[in-house]
């Protein structure tokens, strides 16, 4: 008798977020500058009990913004601010899309000549996804 093969492989997440310009690209860098108020987007994807089209504008979301240069990109956030979503039509496909305003008199309000990484999170339930998006360059 031959002993059964098995393969095991991790799904994929269930949870993805991209940083997108206000084209709708997706980028890695946005700069801004301290003048500016801004949405700074970025687009939230989610495979929830194997809906792959999920829709998380019922959740909380929120951006967690760290000094480059005091922090580590792999370390999230302790401190948290309040973002609110959008729905939008990219490339013909419905996307969630998470915004936070940037800028004087925003929700978070950076410095200039600095940098922060970039962070994401969302409260679902049971789930609390915080995905790293990127990097804000502010001028």
């Amino acid at each position: 008798m031959t002993a059964p093969v098995f393969a095991v492989s991790l799904a994929p997440p269930t949870w993805t977020a991209q940083l997108i310009d206000s084209n709708g690209e997706t980028v890695s860098t946005i700069g801004q500058s301290v003048a500016s108020l801004v949405n700074l987007r970025v687009v939230v994807h989610a495979t929830v009990n194997g809906n792959a089209a999920y829709n998380p504008t019922a959740d909380v979301v929120q951006f967690g913004f760290q000094n480059e240069a005091t922090n580590l990109q792999s370390v999230a956030p302790s401190s948290w601010s309040t973002g609110s979503w959008e729905t939008d039509v990219i490339g013909g496909l419905t996307v969630y899309v998470a915004r936070i305003l940037v800028g004087p008199g925003g929700t978070f309000v950076p410095s200039a000549a600095t940098n922060y990484w970039l962070w994401v999170k969302v409260t679902d339930s049971p789930e609390i996804p915080v995905m790293f998006v990127g990097e804000l360059r502010v001028t």
